[in-house]
Protein backbone atom coordinates (compact mmCIF):
# COMPACT_ATOMS: atom_id res chain seq x y z
CA UNK A 1 0.00 0.00 0.00
CA UNK A 2 1.36 3.40 -0.99
CA UNK A 3 2.34 5.64 1.91
CA UNK A 4 0.10 8.68 1.37
CA UNK A 5 -0.29 10.19 4.84
CA UNK A 6 2.08 12.61 6.53
CA UNK A 7 1.77 14.05 10.02
CA UNK A 8 2.13 17.81 9.72
CA UNK A 9 3.05 19.98 12.71
CA UNK A 10 3.08 23.76 13.15
CA UNK A 11 4.94 24.88 16.27
CA UNK A 12 4.42 28.48 17.33
CA UNK A 13 5.61 30.49 20.29
CA UNK A 14 2.63 29.47 22.41
CA UNK A 15 0.82 26.72 20.51
CA UNK A 16 1.08 23.54 18.50
CA UNK A 17 -1.21 22.58 15.61
CA UNK A 18 -1.12 19.08 14.14
CA UNK A 19 -2.92 17.38 11.26
CA UNK A 20 -2.66 14.46 8.87
CA UNK A 21 -2.23 15.41 5.23
CA UNK A 22 -3.42 13.18 2.39
CA UNK A 23 -0.55 13.67 -0.06
CA UNK A 24 -2.54 12.50 -3.08
CA UNK A 25 -5.51 14.82 -2.48
CA UNK A 26 -3.34 17.54 -0.90
CA UNK A 27 -5.89 18.05 1.84
CA UNK A 28 -6.27 17.34 5.56
CA UNK A 29 -7.79 14.11 6.82
CA UNK A 30 -11.09 14.66 8.64
CA UNK A 31 -10.93 14.66 12.43
CA UNK A 32 -7.11 14.81 12.45
CA UNK A 33 -6.59 18.51 13.26
CA UNK A 34 -5.67 19.51 16.81
CA UNK A 35 -4.49 22.82 18.24
CA UNK A 36 -3.38 23.22 21.84
CA UNK A 37 -1.62 25.77 24.00
CA UNK A 38 2.01 25.11 24.92
CA UNK A 39 3.91 26.63 27.81
CA UNK A 40 7.08 27.60 25.95
CA UNK A 41 8.75 28.52 29.26
CA UNK A 42 8.47 24.97 30.61
CA UNK A 43 11.32 22.49 30.93
CA UNK A 44 12.55 20.49 27.94
CA UNK A 45 10.93 17.21 29.04
CA UNK A 46 7.55 18.90 29.54
CA UNK A 47 7.67 20.64 26.15
CA UNK A 48 8.61 17.48 24.22
CA UNK A 49 6.04 15.43 26.13
CA UNK A 50 3.28 17.93 25.35
CA UNK A 51 4.22 18.17 21.69
CA UNK A 52 4.28 14.38 21.39
CA UNK A 53 0.91 14.01 23.10
CA UNK A 54 -0.78 16.28 20.54
CA UNK A 55 1.03 14.64 17.61
CA UNK A 56 -0.15 11.21 18.72
CA UNK A 57 -3.76 12.41 18.81
CA UNK A 58 -3.57 13.33 15.12
CA UNK A 59 -1.78 10.10 14.23
CA UNK A 60 -4.68 8.08 15.67
CA UNK A 61 -6.88 9.43 12.87
CA UNK A 62 -4.67 7.76 10.26
CA UNK A 63 -3.21 4.41 9.39
CA UNK A 64 0.44 3.47 9.95
CA UNK A 65 1.69 7.07 9.82
CA UNK A 66 5.48 7.22 10.03
CA UNK A 67 6.50 10.44 8.23
CA UNK A 68 6.45 13.77 10.02
CA UNK A 69 6.97 17.32 8.76
CA UNK A 70 7.46 20.02 11.39
CA UNK A 71 7.38 23.79 10.88
CA UNK A 72 9.59 25.38 13.51
CA UNK A 73 10.61 29.00 14.12
CA UNK A 74 14.32 29.76 14.09
CA UNK A 75 17.08 29.99 14.80
CA UNK A 76 17.40 26.23 14.41
CA UNK A 77 19.75 23.70 12.82
CA UNK A 78 17.01 22.18 10.71
CA UNK A 79 19.11 19.45 9.10
CA UNK A 80 20.47 18.05 12.37
CA UNK A 81 17.38 18.91 14.43
CA UNK A 82 19.14 21.01 17.07
CA UNK A 83 17.41 24.02 18.63
CA UNK A 84 19.39 27.27 18.59
CA UNK A 85 16.58 29.35 20.09
CA UNK A 86 18.00 31.56 22.81
CA UNK A 87 17.08 34.96 24.23
CA UNK A 88 13.69 35.00 22.48
CA UNK A 89 11.52 34.26 25.54
CA UNK A 90 10.36 30.90 24.18
CA UNK A 91 11.65 27.32 24.25
CA UNK A 92 14.85 28.36 26.03
CA UNK A 93 15.02 24.93 27.68
CA UNK A 94 15.52 23.27 24.28
CA UNK A 95 18.64 25.25 23.41
CA UNK A 96 21.40 22.92 22.21
CA UNK A 97 19.20 19.81 22.35
CA UNK A 98 18.50 17.48 19.43
CA UNK A 99 14.73 17.70 19.02
CA UNK A 100 14.68 14.90 16.43
CA UNK A 101 16.28 12.52 18.93
CA UNK A 102 13.84 13.52 21.67
CA UNK A 103 10.79 13.07 19.43
CA UNK A 104 12.11 9.74 18.16
CA UNK A 105 12.14 8.48 21.76
CA UNK A 106 8.62 9.75 22.49
CA UNK A 107 6.93 8.75 19.22
CA UNK A 108 8.77 5.56 18.36
CA UNK A 109 9.46 6.88 14.85
CA UNK A 110 12.96 6.78 13.36
CA UNK A 111 14.35 10.31 13.21
CA UNK A 112 15.17 9.89 9.51
CA UNK A 113 11.41 10.17 8.98
CA UNK A 114 11.20 13.42 10.95
CA UNK A 115 11.83 16.57 8.93
CA UNK A 116 12.02 19.98 10.59
CA UNK A 117 11.82 23.11 8.44
CA UNK A 118 11.69 26.87 8.90
CA UNK A 119 8.12 28.09 9.37
CA UNK A 120 8.34 30.80 6.67
CA UNK A 121 9.64 28.20 4.22
CA UNK A 122 6.74 25.93 5.12
CA UNK A 123 4.31 28.79 4.45
CA UNK A 124 5.67 29.24 0.92
CA UNK A 125 5.95 25.49 0.29
CA UNK A 126 2.28 25.17 1.24
CA UNK A 127 1.29 27.79 -1.31
CA UNK A 128 3.40 25.94 -3.90
CA UNK A 129 1.88 22.62 -2.83
CA UNK A 130 -1.78 23.61 -3.23
CA UNK A 131 -2.28 27.37 -2.98
CA UNK A 132 -1.61 30.73 -4.59
CA UNK A 133 1.72 29.62 -6.11
CA UNK A 134 0.72 26.12 -7.27
CA UNK A 135 2.63 25.21 -10.41
CA UNK A 136 5.11 28.07 -10.03
CA UNK A 137 8.88 27.56 -9.74
CA UNK A 138 10.41 30.90 -8.75
CA UNK A 139 8.49 32.69 -6.00
CA UNK A 140 9.20 34.97 -3.04
CA UNK A 141 7.12 34.41 0.09
CA UNK A 142 6.78 37.04 2.82
CA UNK A 143 4.96 36.62 6.14
CA UNK A 144 3.93 39.88 7.75
CA UNK A 145 2.84 39.65 11.37
CA UNK A 146 4.46 39.82 14.80
CA UNK A 147 7.68 39.13 12.90
CA UNK A 148 8.89 39.37 9.30
CA UNK A 149 9.45 36.01 7.63
CA UNK A 150 10.81 35.35 4.17
CA UNK A 151 11.44 32.43 1.85
CA UNK A 152 12.52 32.14 -1.77
CA UNK A 153 11.49 29.22 -3.95
CA UNK A 154 14.08 27.95 -6.40
CA UNK A 155 12.72 25.42 -8.89
CA UNK A 156 9.65 24.91 -6.73
CA UNK A 157 11.55 24.31 -3.47
CA UNK A 158 11.22 26.91 -0.71
CA UNK A 159 14.46 27.96 0.97
CA UNK A 160 14.85 29.78 4.28
CA UNK A 161 15.21 33.54 3.86
CA UNK A 162 17.01 36.06 6.05
CA UNK A 163 15.23 39.30 5.16
CA UNK A 164 14.23 39.83 8.80
CA UNK A 165 17.79 40.70 9.83
CA UNK A 166 18.72 42.63 6.67
CA UNK A 167 19.64 46.27 7.40
CA UNK A 168 16.98 48.76 6.30
CA UNK A 169 16.97 52.51 6.96
CA UNK A 170 18.03 52.97 10.60
CA UNK A 171 17.38 49.41 11.80
CA UNK A 172 16.62 45.94 10.40
CA UNK A 173 13.78 44.97 8.11
CA UNK A 174 11.84 43.25 10.90
CA UNK A 175 11.51 46.59 12.71
CA UNK A 176 9.68 48.01 9.68
CA UNK A 177 7.63 45.08 8.42
CA UNK A 178 5.97 43.75 11.55
CA UNK A 179 3.04 44.68 13.77
CA UNK A 180 5.11 46.77 16.18
CA UNK A 181 6.07 49.23 13.42
CA UNK A 182 2.38 49.99 12.72
CA UNK A 183 1.63 50.60 16.38
CA UNK A 184 4.72 52.73 16.92
CA UNK A 185 4.29 54.78 13.75
CA UNK A 186 0.62 55.50 14.41
CA UNK A 187 1.46 56.73 17.89
CA UNK A 188 4.23 58.96 16.49
CA UNK A 189 1.81 60.58 14.04
CA UNK A 190 -1.36 60.79 16.13
CA UNK A 191 -0.17 60.77 19.71
CA UNK A 192 -2.62 57.94 20.35
CA UNK A 193 -2.05 54.27 21.04
CA UNK A 194 -3.73 51.45 19.17
CA UNK A 195 -3.70 47.75 19.99
CA UNK A 196 -3.50 45.99 16.62
CA UNK A 197 -3.17 46.35 12.87
CA UNK A 198 -6.75 45.10 12.59
CA UNK A 199 -7.94 47.98 14.76
CA UNK A 200 -5.84 50.40 12.71
CA UNK A 201 -7.28 49.11 9.43
CA UNK A 202 -10.82 49.59 10.75
CA UNK A 203 -10.27 53.36 11.11
CA UNK A 204 -8.09 53.91 8.02
CA UNK A 205 -10.96 55.40 5.99
CA UNK A 206 -11.75 57.96 8.70
CA UNK A 207 -8.28 58.65 10.11
CA UNK A 208 -5.72 60.45 7.99
CA UNK A 209 -3.02 59.23 10.36
CA UNK A 210 -4.03 55.58 9.99
CA UNK A 211 -4.29 55.90 6.20
CA UNK A 212 -0.83 57.48 6.08
CA UNK A 213 0.68 54.63 8.09
CA UNK A 214 -0.52 52.06 5.53
CA UNK A 215 0.70 54.19 2.63
CA UNK A 216 4.13 54.48 4.26
CA UNK A 217 4.22 50.73 4.87
CA UNK A 218 3.57 49.99 1.18
CA UNK A 219 6.23 52.47 0.11
CA UNK A 220 8.79 51.14 2.61
CA UNK A 221 8.21 47.53 1.56
CA UNK A 222 8.67 48.48 -2.09
CA UNK A 223 11.91 50.33 -1.31
CA UNK A 224 13.20 47.36 0.67
CA UNK A 225 12.38 44.88 -2.10
CA UNK A 226 14.05 47.10 -4.68
CA UNK A 227 17.24 46.88 -2.60
CA UNK A 228 17.02 43.06 -2.69
CA UNK A 229 16.79 42.77 -6.49
CA UNK A 230 16.73 40.55 -8.35
CA UNK A 231 13.68 38.93 -6.78
CA UNK A 232 11.07 36.63 -8.39
CA UNK A 233 8.30 38.35 -10.34
CA UNK A 234 5.68 36.67 -8.12
CA UNK A 235 5.43 37.49 -4.41
CA UNK A 236 3.04 35.65 -2.09
CA UNK A 237 2.07 37.53 1.08
CA UNK A 238 0.90 35.86 4.28
CA UNK A 239 0.45 36.75 7.94
CA UNK A 240 -2.14 38.83 9.76
CA UNK A 241 -1.03 42.15 8.25
CA UNK A 242 -2.05 40.96 4.78
CA UNK A 243 -5.69 41.17 5.87
CA UNK A 244 -5.17 44.91 5.30
CA UNK A 245 -3.46 44.41 1.91
CA UNK A 246 -6.05 46.62 0.19
CA UNK A 247 -4.77 49.56 2.23
CA UNK A 248 -1.13 49.34 1.12
CA UNK A 249 -1.41 47.49 -2.18
CA UNK A 250 -1.52 50.49 -4.54
CA UNK A 251 1.60 52.15 -3.16
CA UNK A 252 3.47 48.84 -3.09
CA UNK A 253 2.59 47.90 -6.67
CA UNK A 254 3.15 51.42 -7.98
CA UNK A 255 6.79 51.30 -6.93
CA UNK A 256 7.29 47.63 -7.89
CA UNK A 257 6.21 47.69 -11.51
CA UNK A 258 6.48 44.25 -13.10
CA UNK A 259 6.12 42.37 -9.82
CA UNK A 260 2.85 40.57 -9.07
CA UNK A 261 1.68 40.43 -5.47
CA UNK A 262 -0.89 37.86 -4.35
CA UNK A 263 -2.29 37.07 -0.92
CA UNK A 264 -2.09 33.56 0.51
CA UNK A 265 -5.01 31.35 -0.51
CA UNK A 266 -4.49 28.96 2.37
CA UNK A 267 -4.09 31.29 5.35
CA UNK A 268 -2.93 29.45 8.47
CA UNK A 269 -3.28 26.12 6.66
CA UNK A 270 -0.34 26.98 4.37
CA UNK A 271 2.29 26.17 7.00
CA UNK A 272 0.75 22.78 7.78
CA UNK A 273 0.41 21.81 4.11
CA UNK A 274 3.94 23.04 3.44
CA UNK A 275 5.47 21.05 6.29
CA UNK A 276 3.98 17.92 4.71
CA UNK A 277 4.71 19.14 1.17
CA UNK A 278 8.46 19.02 1.79
CA UNK A 279 8.14 15.22 1.72
CA UNK A 280 7.50 15.48 -2.04
CA UNK A 281 11.05 16.75 -2.42
CA UNK A 282 13.74 14.02 -2.60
Amino acid sequence: MKDTQVLSVDIGGSHITTALVDMERRTFLPDSIYREHIDSHAGAADIISRWSYVMKKSMLAGNNVHRIGIAMPGPFDYEEGISLIKGLHKYEALYGLNVKDLLQEQLGIDKKYIRIMNDASCFLQGELFNGAAKGEKEVLGLTLGTGFGSSVADNGVAQEGTFWKTPFLDATAEEYFSTRWFLRRYEELSGERIKSVKELAAVAQQSTYAFTVFQEFGYNLAMFLQEQQPIPSLVVLGGNITQAFHLFRSNLEHHMNGTRFVVSELGEEAILLGAAGFWEIP
